[in-house]
């Protein structure tokens, strides 16, 4: 990716992360992701979880399992090297059967999140991924708790973590593919040096989440 393309997703997002920091980030997450050398079981891969099955929603074909495996790779990576981080989890967003849509869970690392969400009108108020899917904007929750008093969020679920970041997927021209949705254990664990590594993470799954749910370079330059 560009150093272009970065600094104007840092600018469009409002963001005042040093952008050489998100560009190695983001370098290595494209590192790991494209050596691609280990093995992953496929029930890993294609989750199955108390009946809810990925299958169900993301076919089995046209390679769609490689792109899968180097979400999953640079996933396991960031998670890796971040510290305090409660679950992290990747999203797509896909159309669901009453004409709107829904964010899938492609893969998730730590402790479980939700496998799917439905983006109608009050989920917003409770999930900071479908608001992130909804409207393009990054989130960054750093005190949880405060969030709650004002009424900025709601729901029980958010009582179980400090802070929480959600961040678009997009395609060159903006339009949103998914979200990397991360929560942690301590507020300041969401600090600026974890948000450059989400953020880059966020910019590497452009390609594969493309592919994933079979949009063309041609669509993906498209204003969508």
């Amino acid at each position: 990716m560009p150093a272009a393309l970065i600094k104007d997703f840092l600018l469009t997002q409002g963001l005042k992360l040093p952008p050489d920091e998100v560009r190695t980030a983001y370098l290595t997450v494209k590192t790991v992701m494209d050596m691609g050398m280990a093995s992953i079981d496929r029930s890993v891969l294609w989750r199955n979880h108390e009946g809810w099955k990925l299958a169900d929603y993301l076919p089995c074909a046209d390679g769609r399992e490689d792109s899968l495996k180097r979400l999953f790779m640079a996933l396991d990576s960031v998670f890796s090297r971040c510290e305090g981080v409660r679950a992290a989890a990747v999203y797509a967003l896909m159309p669901s059967e009453n004409a709107t849509f829904r964010l899938v869970c492609l893969s998730q690392q730590g402790e479980g999140l939700e496998n799917i969400w439905e983006l109608d009108q009050n989920v917003a108020d409770v999930s900071l991924a479908c608001r992130c899917a909804q409207s393009g904007w990054m989130n960054i929750a750093s005190d949880v708790g405060r969030w709650l008093a004002l009424g900025e969020l709601s729901g029980g679920r958010n009582r179980h973590s400090e802070a929480q970041l959600s961040i678009p997927v997009c395609t060159e021209s903006g339009g949103v593919l998914g979200v990397v949705h991360v929560e942690f254990e301590k507020a300041g664990c969401a600090d600026e040096a974890a948000q450059a590594e989400w953020v880059a993470l966020a910019l590497a799954l452009s390609e594969p989440l493309k592919h994933l749910l079979g949009i063309t370079a041609a669509e993906g330059a498209e204003n969508v």
